[in-house]
């Protein structure tokens, strides 16, 4: 099988790539990016450099890889990308290609956070979140309608701090904000995987002991039947497929509460793969048409840390 991972600099797919390894996985393990240094690259068999996701030409290049080198299986890893693919499925499906992740209606839901939000707030646990800055109770937890890894976030406790967003270096205005009811307790990455008919095979929460840049560098896997079921549900009710990456944090009464779902991998997922659930030879399974094996997690703590690439 020839596999196609993308972001190959990102963590997400960095996480894919080691995933398979460890498995020993015999096929052709291909990565795509816009930088011709992604760490991804040099972890491949082989890799190309592509258009940036929101450039035009990224798609046309794109096919070429996956034409050229016979592509069975895409593995997206990043927001703009899984856009792509999942607007082209019904090409890739008629190329007998296999796409494991969301269809575009789900996808579109979970990145827009507001339009999430007023999707979910009624059947779900969820912050009190507005898209205008008015009729607020600070402290406010700030960030942009759409966006990733902690970029353009920020806590403002009063109307000057909201007001300042127009004019900080985020490169986001106050009109593309959403202001949501600050959670002061322990953060939750969720990691689901779920079938091709969004059934949840795997549920395997994790506390956000550090975070560097939107991405946990200390994480402790844990069990809490309150969020796996919460988790379960909420990847039903969206009509989620494949892997999900999904966000919580506890009220001040310490009862978690959704604050985004992202429809991919996430950084950290393999964290999950070193607590003994390995969410890419599941996939291979149901690719493949077998039964998948899934193991409960070790609840463990995981520490990361950086390691150098000689090129």
């Amino acid at each position: 099988m020839n596999i196609l991972i993308t972001c190959a600099g990102g963590p997400a797919a960095i996480g894919v790539i080691k995933s398979l390894r460890s498995i020993k996985f015999v096929g052709k393990i291909v990565s795509i990016d816009c930088d011709p240094l992604s760490a991804g690259f040099y972890l491949s068999d082989k890799h190309y450099v592509v258009p940036l996701s929101a450039d035009d030409n990224f798609w046309s290049e794109t096919i070429k890889v996956i034409k050229k080198e016979k592509i069975d299986l895409i593995l997206p890893t990043g927001d703009a990308d899984i856009v792509h693919f999942s607007k082209n499925k019904t090409i890739l499906n008629d190329m007998g290609i296999n796409l494991f992740q969301s269809d575009y209606k789900s996808i579109n839901i979970c990145q827009d956070k507001f339009k999430f939000y007023e999707k979910c707030k009624d059947k779900f646990n969820l912050p009190f979140t507005s898209n205008k800055d008015t009729d607020l109770k600070f402290p406010m937890f700030c960030k942009p309608k759409k966006g990733s890894g902690s970029r353009g976030v920020k806590v403002c406790y009063d109307m000057a701090c909201i007001k300042s967003l127009d004019t900080s270096e985020s490169l986001h205005r106050s009109s593309d904000y959403i202001f949501q009811e600050y959670l002061p307790g322990q953060e939750y990455t969720i990691d689901v995987l779920c079938d091709m008919e969004s059934n949840p095979l795997v549920v395997v929460p994790r506390k956000r002991l550090q975070t560097k840049a939107g991405i946990s560098s200390k994480g402790e896997i844990v069990k809490n039947d309150f969020i796996e079921k919460s988790c379960s549900d909420i990847c039903r009710f969206l009509d989620l497929k494949g892997p999900i990456c999904l966000q919580m944090k506890e009220d001040v009464d310490g009862v978690p509460r959704f604050i985004e779902v992202n429809p991919r991998f996430g950084g950290s997922t393999f964290f999950t793969t070193l607590a003994g659930v390995n969410f890419l030879p599941i996939i291979l399974d149901l690719v493949n048409g077998c039964e998948p094996k899934i193991s409960e997690p070790k609840l463990i703590k995981v520490v990361r840390y950086y390691e150098e690439i000689v090129v």
